[in-house]
């Protein structure tokens, strides 16, 4: 790798497998310091299609991969549903690592289901994961990127949100 992140720190939400967990490893890869962060340092628990499931990975997994590596990862659990949690998240960050120069807000929420069978509470929990925790994650990151001169925001989306992928799921049927 080119190391063209050495000295630069990063903040990767949902990062505890997935999409998130390979963003922290390449950051790591270039020579970023990386904050990773999910709900807890467990295995989490999810709703999809209204039944409950243990997802797997965890943030001490990550961090023991991007170690291995030869990289640098600091685990802080924040669950960004709490408000409080999620409030505290940037500040604990850039003090962990010294500063923060990098955001990617990747942590989402899906309970797969027709509009017709989702509940207000899952539409407003999913609303809230994919448009209004990156917004106050960003607007919290944004004076420590001013500090340092510089920065970068990556808001990763779902691809739930194009064209049905075929064959059509159930969720998808409606």
């Amino acid at each position: 790798m080119t190391q063209r992140l050495t000295g630069r720190t990063a903040l990767v939400t949902g990062s505890s497998r997935g999409i998130g967990r390979a963003i922290a490893q390449r950051l790591a890869s270039e020579g970023a310091t990386v904050v990773v962060t999910a709900r807890s340092m467990s295995p989490s628990r999810s709703v999809r299609d209204g039944h409950e499931h243990v997802l797997e990975g965890t943030l001490e997994e990550t961090v023991q991969l991007i170690e291995q590596a030869g990289g640098r990862a600091v685990p802080i659990a924040a669950d960004l549903e709490d408000r409080d949690q999620r409030a505290g998240l940037i500040d604990a960050a850039a003090t962990a690592v010294g500063g923060l120069d990098i955001l990617v807000n990747n942590a989402g929420f899906a309970d797969y289901s027709s509009i017709e069978q989702m509940s207000e509470e899952t539409f407003d929990r999913t609303l809230e994961h994919y448009l209004k925790v990156p917004f106050l994650l960003s607007q919290a990151a944004i004076p420590h990127m001013r500090k340092s001169g510089c920065g970068w925001i990556v808001n990763i989306g779902s691809s739930t949100g194009m064209s049905p992928i075929r064959p059509f799921r159930d969720y998808n049927k409606t």
